[in-house]
């Protein structure tokens, strides 16, 4: 018999009932009868059952599939659950109780790790709502019409990679000194070579979730890490990878060497870097596989789909809103008004008030916008990087050039 499409149901011991991981517990809790378990305790019995089971015959046709999605059979009601060929953890629409898929994670697909759920259904609708209430430049029609569609705590897949980058870098630096009417000019040859290491660098390894919403809820505390057990998945919905280490890579290596050359950079005392020629080189150690949490949210208005997440374990949330283009308009001109007014009305300089002017105004359209469009995909990775170490650190005065001050 084939047992990858064969699913076991996450049940109450003492009453059948649905159970589910409770957060706050740190257990996993009947929905009925309240009873609460250990981790170890239903890992247990989940054995003993799955051993039970193996012992019988059975010629069950457990599944079928169809493109991207596939049928399984609800072990508790025996109801058909259609989903995607990577869902591994879910829960049953007819009898409500956690349905898990062991052969999604078995083997050189099992997760290492997993960080559970710090937070339930309830504080990540209420953080949804503080997170857009207060924005200004919010349209109010989105305030009293926005209606969430969906709310789901997914556990989903990443790869965290540990490694080091190489670092050799040559640079022309200069400094910059004014006398009279005229710049004095020095340049250096400076030279760095040295290697920085990263811990737990992660990418999200699932198709179906954007990567700059993924990368936006970051970082994790990963002291947070458990030794993986489908017994944290009750309650949740759990995503087998779909993206392989090797295709996840090229994110992680972006993202170390920009901050390995943004920390080389920083070594260098200067004004003033006029050329540089750097080669980094990405070295991995090793790498984890581990399911973190986050709840998705999807909300409608103004006939579109609108985005959010929040990481599972620290709170942080985040997603894209409407900006109000009135109070944005609004926003901007006051921006530039103050500026041009305290410039033309109280030292009679109408041209620079307009410089002043058009420049608080862009810095301030520019806040304003990334206030409300916070997600992106992440280019660094300093959370993750430890100290540079240089082994190489010279640096060559090459000589002085002299030019008339620039007016």
């Amino acid at each position: 018999m084939d047992n990858s499409n064969k699913t076991v149901a996450m049940c109450c011991i003492e009453c059948g009932g649905a159970l589910r991981f409770d957060s706050t517990l740190g257990k996993l809790k009947c929905e009925y009868c309240d009873s609460t378990y250990t981790n170890e305790e239903v890992e247990a019995h989940f054995k003993a059952q799955e051993q039970k089971e193996a012992e019988k015959e059975s010629g069950a046709d457990w599944g079928k599939e169809s493109e991207n999605m596939v049928a399984y059979s609800c072990s508790t009601c025996g109801a058909e659950i259609i989903t995607e060929e990577n869902t591994a953890a879910m829960r049953c629409p007819y009898c409500g109780n956690s349905t898990i898929v062991p052969a999604q994670f078995e083997g050189a697909i099992r997760p290492d790790y997993v960080i559970p759920f710090a937070f339930d259904k309830k504080q990540a609708e209420e953080k949804y709502k503080s997170y857009y209430v207060k924005r200004w430049l919010l349209p109010k029609s989105f305030l009293n019409d926005n209606k969430v569609e969906e709310i789901q705590g997914v556990y989903v897949p990443f790869w965290l990679y540990n490694g080091t980058v190489s670092v050799d870098a040559e640079y022309v630096a200069t400094d910059t000194t004014e006398k009279d009417d005229k710049e004095i000019i020095k340049y250096y040859n400076v030279q760095r070579k040295g290697n920085i290491a990263f811990k737990n660098v992660p990418t999200d390894a699932s198709k179906r979730m954007p990567d700059d919403l993924m990368d936006s809820v970051e970082p994790y505390k990963y002291d947070g890490l458990k030794p993986f057990s489908i017994t944290y998945l009750p309650g949740f919905l759990a995503e087998r990878f779909n993206v392989s280490e090797e295709e996840d890579r090229e994110r992680a290596e972006k993202r170390v060497k920009e901050t390995a050359r943004q920390k080389t950079r920083e070594t260098v005392g200067h004004d003033s870097i006029e050329k540089e020629t750097e080669h980094l080189t990405v070295h991995y150690t090793d790498k984890k596989y581990a399911l973190l949490p986050v709840w998705y949210l999807t909300t409608r208005w103004n006939e579109k789909q609108w985005r959010f997440a929040m990481n599972g374990q620290t709170g942080e949330f985040t997603g894209d809103l409407p900006i109000d283009k009135l109070k944005m308009t609004m926003m901007v001109a006051i921006a530039f008004l103050i500026p041009f007014l305290i410039c033309a009305l109280g030292f009679h300089k109408n041209v620079l008030g307009v410089i002043l002017g058009l420049v608080v105004a862009g810095i301030a359209s520019l806040i304003a916008y990334g206030t409300m469009k916070p997600v992106s995909k992440a280019s660094s990775a300093e959370e993750y990087m430890k100290k540079l170490y240089l082994t190489v650190e010279t640096e060559q005065f090459v000589k002085t050039v002299t030019k008339p001050k620039k007016k």
